[in-house]
């Protein structure tokens, strides 16, 4: 860290402009009462409006003058001003309230400052053996040949059987108070900073994102120029270290094995006594729903990138039809002109790029007499059997019926895909049922469908087995 770095830093950065701010500590604390202490991540602007009003009357009660006179719409804009840019203020589809959240630098201010607060008891143990397992995993998977693979793996192969021998003779190898304290602290910890994370990516994406949109309203090249940089700044997102990363992230939440078993393991964890006296509030009991919505969010934020090339060409469309019926406009105009004053001299009219193709006479094919068609007018009749039978035989889908299979296997389970509902209720009409299922997927709030591909065999009303290769369609409990 050199000096100019470090002033560059001190002069640029968000944390350090609202560590210098003279109302560092009202601000810092709000933030904090607001957002941390109610576990939330996005705030209307109704809500955190009356969390201000009450904060602020809070701090001026026992002054003879108020020591933060403005009201509490005053300082919500001071939070948001460009100077400032504490909070970031935009609308959510289909609200006309204004949304608040965070911005990912003041997340990363408060983490820093409450690590600040004396620990009575620091975690050293799990710290260093998760240091030594990423060591290990690290040299296990780069350094090591097969042969001395192998013999790494038989060795975990014999603690671990020497441990199943010292449980079946009864020996005591559970965790201690201090052990459990430790692990979960720990566990604590990096759920914290996971979702800390999340802002951080969704905040690069969405610089990205404005990257994309600034390409888009400067430019003034073709449609085709343009759809290269944007597509070449979307790979370069999913080919990032980051991006990469986030997808593999998002596909392991996409497992519905996987978050089961999450779920299973935090509902277990509350079920110590040592871990419900540890944390009363149960913190990390909607793990996994924060997981989701953060990881929802920074892939919203790529999903608009697509919207906005979608905005593009059919304002591209919309100006080249402009520019089309302007120049008809235009001939029409001159035509009427020359057809009131017609012109006197041979060279009247012209149009650019645009030339006259002369043919003379000898290009021309000779004459050839037309041949005359001898017709038949005896008229046969023919009787046509037209089989109207499956006019009455229609497949029919009833679409309130698949609605409740979805709605019943949401109640079972959070998260489902359109394969694991056909094993759960089996498609009985064939593709028609499989299409009006899509149908439904595409119109709900709470379904979305992925680039993966899944195998969904269906049997037809005829007997026949069918497979179909499709993108995987996910049904999610709202």
């Amino acid at each position: 860290m050199t000096y100019d770095y470090l002033e560059n830093l001190k002069n640029n950065h968000l944390a350090l402009q609202l560590l210098n701010a003279n109302h560092f500590s009202m601000i810092t604390g709000f933030f904090y009462q607001a957002f941390k202490a109610k576990k939330v991540q996005v705030l209307k602007e109704s809500e955190i409006l009356n969390l201000l009003d009450d904060y602020l009357y809070e701090i001026n009660e026992g002054y003879t003058e108020p020591k933060y006179p403005k009201n509490a719409k005053a300082y919500l804009d001071d939070f948001t001003h460009q100077d400032s840019n504490y909070l970031r203020k935009y609308y959510a589809y289909e609200s006309d309230e204004p949304m608040y959240e965070l911005m990912p630098d003041i997340e990363k201010l408060l983490a820093w400052l409450g690590g600040l607060k004396k620990q009575e008891f620091v975690a050293t143990e799990s710290k260093l053996k998760i240091i030594m397992t990423l060591l290990k995993e690290l040299e296990f998977e780069t350094n090591l040949s097969d042969t001395q693979r192998i013999e790494s793996l038989n060795k975990e192969k014999l603690a671990i059987d020497k441990q199943i021998e010292a449980i079946e003779r009864k020996e005591d190898l559970r965790f201690d108070r201090r052990k459990i304290k430790e692990q979960f602290m720990q566990i604590q910890a990096t759920s914290t900073e996971l979702l800390s994370d999340f802002r951080e990516i969704e905040h690069n994406f969405r610089s990205l994102n404005q990257e994309a949109k600034k390409t888009i309203a400067s430019t003034q090249n073709g449609k085709g120029e343009v759809l290269e940089k944007i597509f070449e700044i979307e790979e370069g997102i999913r080919q990032s270290h980051q991006g990469e990363s986030f997808y593999a992230f998002w596909d392991f939440l996409m497992d519905t094995k996987q978050i089961e078993d999450l779920n299973s393991l935090l509902e277990n964890l509350y079920n110590l006594e040592d871990i419900q006296a540890l944390d009363p509030e149960k913190n990390l009991e909607n793990l996994t729903y924060n997981l989701l919505n953060g990881g929802e969010n920074a892939h919203k934020v790529l999903a608009k990138l697509v919207e906005q090339l979608r905005r593009f060409i059919d304002d591209q469309v919309w100006v080249e039809n402009r520019r089309i019926l302007e120049l008809a406009y235009s001939i029409e105009q001159e035509a009427i002109r020359l057809k009131e004053a017609p012109p006197t001299t041979r060279e009247f009219f012209r149009i650019n790029g645009v030339k006259v193709s002369v043919e003379s006479l000898a290009s021309k094919r000779l004459f050839s007499p037309s041949v005359k068609e001898a017709f038949s007018h005896e008229i046969k009749a023919e009787v046509l059997e037209v089989d109207l039978s499956k006019l009455y035989n229609q497949v029919y889908v009833d679409e309130s019926l698949l609605k409740q299979n979805i709605q019943k296997h949401l109640q079972k389970v959070s998260q489902f895909t359109l394969k694991e509902l056909h094993n759960a209720y089996p498609i009985q009409k064939g593709v028609s049922e499989l299409i009006v299922y899509l149908k439904l997927a595409q119109n709900m709030a709470n379904s979305y469908i992925e680039d993966k591909q899944e195998e969904i065999v269906i049997e037809t009303e005829e007997g026949q087995r069918k497979k179909i290769v499709m993108d995987r369609v996910v049904f999610v409990r709202a």
